[in-house]
């Protein structure tokens, strides 16, 4: 991937800086034959206007008088003039006495141009690249031809050294492109490698692997932190099934056993032992699926959908919550408070929270006993986690004055199946506060307890107002 990358960079850097050196250096030697050709024409002009051609009274041929007036205007070095007419050339001058930049081939060359109509212009290549200008000059019936030619070798040794230090300066660009661009290249796929290898790591079995994406802000490195994401919910849903299975099975082996054993007992011919073993399992059935549902109802609790907000009046809600648990067993039933307040909240799943902690509370006090219920809203520092941002929270109650819950059991009681050595949780599933927690935990609050054992136990849900308000 590293290689591939790297290899497509500095190949479009490569390509860019070859089409951007290709257009420059035609732009150039193009420049270069307009300024040649321009400089001939001034020559021409600069000859015609020395030897005053077309002026009365010389008597002298047209070609001696450019030749004087060249002679006069004295060609420069890499400069060559010559007047010819009848494909003889009658004078020649140059302004390099080393080496001539019109020999004989490309003097033949050049007497094959000339054209009465116009000025000619053209290339000779010989020693030295030639530019030439080839014009016709009349006079009183004269015809003769002027030959302006410049050696431009020098212009373009010029343009080739710069060639050459374009190409060096674009060779070095692309080392260090390609040093500069795989250490890049490297730091930005490392989160896709990694990605690559903690995909292969990962199996149904293991989803711990996570990918290391550092503190980079890219879309490689957000991809990586997706995977992150991707894996987590796939981890926690794994635990989860895994939970409910290993919960399941253990839960549902006692009572299964229990079945299978009455039924192996029971005498198909005893009318009276076939009704005691109906009403047994019965009951037993009726444990298996409310235990089952227990259990589907905690399962559901990880998905987005647990939760259905509505726009909740927590007194009205309070005094029907009332209502409903009133039946739950003879208590002395008292409402502490009830909030003046609306707020955004699941109230059936709110109730069924209450509920369940209300059965708790009936199950581990005596008729006498007292048994309340209460909401208020409480400002942030009431809850512990949201004192730090300065949340409202809605808190619900239920208190009784029951045996309480010892400090060593008051964590372990919130677990799936926990329960309390001794006192509250020597009977039931053991689900019913963690349903209760779970619920609390979906509106973004948490469940607690105070108790001291003996002196009953007041459990309390808190859920941040800001929070509760925020869902949808």
């Amino acid at each position: 991937m590293l290689f591939r990358v790297l290899a497509t960079m500095l190949a479009f850097t490569c390509g860019g800086l070859a089409l951007a050196g290709l257009i420059t250096y035609v732009l150039e030697f193009q420049d270069l034959s307009n300024r040649v050709d321009q400089g001939l024409q001034d020559r021409v002009q600069q000859i015609e206007k020395e030897a005053a051609v077309g002026t009365a009274g010389h008597g002298r041929p047209i070609s001696d008088r450019l030749r004087d007036a060249v002679q006069e205007i004295d060609p420069r070095n890499h400069e060559v003039m010559a007047g010819f007419d009848g494909g003889q050339v009658h004078w020649k001058l140059e302004g390099s006495d080393s080496y001539s930049l019109l020999p004989q081939d490309l003097q033949t060359a050049a007497l094959a141009l000339p054209d009465a109509r116009g000025p000619v212009f053209a290339s000779l290549s010989g020693d030295r690249p030639v530019r030439i200008l080839v014009v016709p000059v009349s006079d009183n019936g004269q015809l003769t031809y002027l030959l302006v030619g410049k050696d431009s070798s020098d212009e373009l040794r010029r343009i080739f050294a710069s060639m050459h230090a374009y190409v060096l300066v674009s060779a070095a660009t692309l080392a260090v492109s390609a040093v500069v661009g795989g250490v890049v290249a490297a730091r930005l796929l490392r989160p896709l490698r990694r990605l690559r290898e903690a995909s292969e790591y990962v199996s149904h079995d293991d989803l711990t692997r996570r990918v290391d994406v550092g503190q980079s802000v890219d879309d490689v490195t957000d991809l990586a932190r997706t995977f992150n994401t991707m894996l987590d919910r796939l981890d926690r849903g794994s635990l989860e099934q895994h939970q409910f299975m290993d919960d399941a099975g253990h839960e549902l082996r006692t009572p299964l056993t229990i079945l299978r054993g009455h039924l192996e007992l029971m005498s198909v011919h005893d009318s009276t032992d076939v009704a005691e073993t109906r009403e047994l399992l019965l009951e037993e059935v009726d444990r298996m699926q409310r235990l089952v549902s227990d259990l589907l109802l905690l399962a559901k609790a990880g998905q987005p959908d647990f939760v259905r907000t509505e726009q909740m009046p927590v007194a009205e809600f309070t005094h029907h919550v009332m209502d409903k648990i009133r039946v739950l067993g003879e208590r002395r039933w008292q409402l502490d408070e009830a909030a003046d307040a609306v707020v955004v909240a699941d109230p059936q799943r709110l109730t069924q929270a209450l509920v369940q902690l209300a059965a708790n509370a009936v199950k581990y006090t005596q008729p006498s006993s007292v048994i309340a219920l209460g909401t208020k809203i409480e400002p942030g520092a009431a809850g512990a986690e949201n004192k730090r941002l300065g949340q409202e929270t809605l808190a619900l109650w239920m208190r009784d004055s029951g045996q309480g819950v010892a400090v060593e059991d008051q964590r372990r009681i919130f677990e799936r199946f926990g329960r309390a050595e001794t006192g509250r949780g020597e009977e039931g599933s053991g689900l019913g506060l963690a349903i209760a927690g779970a619920i609390a935990q979906a509106h973004g609050g948490r469940i607690s307890v105070e108790s001291s054992y003996g002196h009953g136990a007041k459990f309390s849900i808190r859920i941040p107002v800001a929070t509760a308000r925020g869902l949808r």
